[in-house]
């Protein structure tokens, strides 16, 4: 026997002794009373019900799923388990959400329904084997200036779609400048640019207040953290290019006019870019999959 099959003998020996531990009824209190923890403080993010609940990761309540999933949980090992990990440092119920952390109390119950085998099963709504519902949670009331910030922040998905547009329509803008040698179109461009570099800016800003107030597992959090620093570098390369044709008479030929034009293809990059990882916060990677 190799040293890794000694590794997993042993691993599920110690996780059939630690069920075998609790009796079946035992099991099935513990996980009611995981369950009602989990519906006290995260469906708010996590819902079954919401159209796209945070890291895709909807089905909180559904334990058996729960427990299935490699990413969450590693039964029979809390500490190896993200979703233990998440809850105990307080990293879960987040800073946005509208109830306070986990209670040391609960926290040990989700450490010992993860140690026990992470098992699914309920008791019935009635009878014997019904398990007494943990009390709801009080909701936790914010600061005035918090509430506010957190609310105007939620205004930042819409606010992307102006600088994303006119980004856009200014390459394209550019591009008829370019075939036509028309210098008319200098003004158009101008426009196009000088709002799409003042609502980049904004929607910026908003990104960073929206972020501040939202939480993420970790690999989504690598994401946000991509796209929040794409974004801001976007929206600073949107004031260079709006600085660029503002600066001198960038006509038709000029060096200036080329500069600026390498500079706006440059700066659409950056927007469908920041763009794509904005969608795939909600959506994933994979939402363009063929």
């Amino acid at each position: 026997m190799t040293r890794t099959s000694r590794r997993a003998l042993l691993a599920s020996l110690a996780l059939a002794a630690s069920v075998r531990a609790e009796s079946k009824d035992e099991q099935i209190q513990i996980a009611q009373q995981v369950r009602d923890i989990f519906e006290a403080k995260c469906i708010d993010c996590h819902g079954p019900e919401l159209p796209r609940p945070k890291g895709k990761f909807g089905y909180v309540l559904d334990l058996k799923r729960v427990a299935e999933n490699p990413d969450y949980i590693v039964r029979g090992d809390p500490q190896k388990s993200e979703l233990y990990k998440m809850v105990f440092t307080d990293e879960m119920p987040g800073e946005d959400a509208n109830v306070p952390s986990l209670t040391r109390e609960e926290k040990e119950l989700v450490r010992r329904w993860v140690e026990i085998g992470a098992p699914g099963d309920l008791p019935a709504t009635s009878g014997a084997h019904a398990a007494a519902v943990a009390p709801a949670s009080p909701r936790r009331t914010d600061p005035l200036w918090s509430h506010t910030l957190r609310w105007v922040g939620k205004s930042h998905p819409f606010s992307t779609h102006f600088p994303v547009a006119l980004m856009m329509v200014a390459v394209l803008a550019e591009g008829f400048a370019w075939w036509t040698r028309r210098e008319g179109w200098l003004l158009t461009v101008r426009f196009l640019v000088g709002i799409a570099a003042l609502s980049a800016t904004g929607s910026a800003t908003l990104g960073w207040l929206n972020a501040y107030f939202s939480s993420y597992n970790k690999t989504v959090g690598t994401l946000l953290w991509w796209h929040r620093w794409m974004g801001t570098s976007s929206a600073v390369w949107a004031l260079v290019c709006a600085a660029l044709v503002f600066a001198g008479p960038c006509g038709e030929g000029s060096k200036e006019r080329q500069r600026f034009r390498g500079a706006l293809l440059l700066g659409a990059a950056l927007v469908a870019i920041t763009g794509f990882l904005g969608s795939a916060l909600i959506y994933g990677l994979d939402h363009y999959a063929w």
